[in-house]
């Protein structure tokens, strides 16, 4: 991601300031004949001063570069966090830079990193804020500084490369009560209840045996090794009776977040020929919702 070394830089109002200070005291010693040399020598050490600003503003954002940027998935609403790899290849250290997205940004869209050493790699973490899920290309970053001074502000930008994902807000109804029957239904249809228990109050009902009850009316569950869960299909079409797209995304993003939280292994299948996906692919279940697309 890095760029080529070009600098800009621009007076600060604290420069313009400044600036304007020293134009007062050059006129003050064409005004003043009897102190035009003491004011003149002033202004002109002055103006020395805001050259030599000017320089190190410049150089201190000299060998400083951003290698890496990247983002994990987040659902919609919630800031989506960029983890800039930031890296200084100069001989000395960097002092008072800014990670940001921009010129004007919002203070949590911008991140104040003190001091990096010469050589130094460093990671920092810059919010942006999300709406809707989808994927999005990661904003042109800035490195910015006011040092040594204040009376200049300098920056470097760096290309977009890569992308982040949003994917939907994980809302609807527990999986107890919409997957149980649906993976119920894959059972070979014996009534042969070995490996079961009885229920008790606490059991999930996703362990229930539906076909045992439908025929026979006993609650039984499946006995599963201890501390181990049933694996479980979140399929798309289990979704069908949701209202539009966004709802259907929204109740298997809940159900995901339901299975991580219980521990449980599970399959994503989004059906129209698209390749399952499994729990230890986390990162790829959230990019397959964030993008996805119905058929026809």
């Amino acid at each position: 991601m890095a760029a080529r070394e070009r600098v800009y830089i621009v007076f600060h109002w604290a420069g313009l300031v400044f600036g304007f200070f020293v134009i007062v005291v050059f006129g003050a010693g064409f005004a003043v004949p009897s102190a035009s040399e003491v004011l003149q020598t002033l202004g002109i050490t002055l103006a020395v001063v805001g050259i030599v600003a000017l320089i190190q503003s410049n150089d201190n954002l000299r060998g400083v570069d951003i290698v890496a940027c990247r983002a994990v998935p987040v659902p919609a609403g919630e800031d989506v966090v960029l983890e800039v790899t930031l890296r200084n290849t100069a001989e000395r250290e960097r002092v008072g830079l800014s990670v940001r997205t921009g010129w004007r940004v919002k203070p949590r869209a911008s991140t104040w990193v003190p001091v990096v050493e010469a050589r130094q790699t460093v990671a920092v973490r810059v919010a942006l804020p999300t709406k809707r899920r989808g994927k999005f290309a990661i904003p042109q970053m800035w490195v910015c500084s006011l040092r040594p001074v204040g009376l200049c502000f300098a920056w470097k930008v760096f290309p977009s490369a890569g992308d982040y994902y949003v994917y939907p807000v994980p809302r609807g109804r527990p999986l107890e009560v919409e997957v149980a029957e649906s993976n119920a239904a894959e059972d070979d249809g014996s009534e042969d209840v070995s490996g079961h228990r009885p229920y008790v109050p606490g059991d999930m009902l996703s362990r229930m045996d539906w076909r045992v009850f439908a025929r026979s009316g006993r609650l039984v569950v499946r006995a599963l090794e201890e501390g181990r869960l049933e694996e479980v299909v979140l399929r798309w079409s289990d979704t069908r009776h949701l209202a539009n797209l966004e709802s259907r995304l929204e109740q298997l993003s809940f159900w995901i977040e339901q299975c991580v939280k219980e521990r449980r292994d599970f399959r994503l299948d989004l059906g129209a020929g698209r390749a399952e996906l499994r729990s230890d692919q986390m990162i790829a279940c959230r990019e397959a919702l964030a993008t996805f697309k119905e058929e026809g």
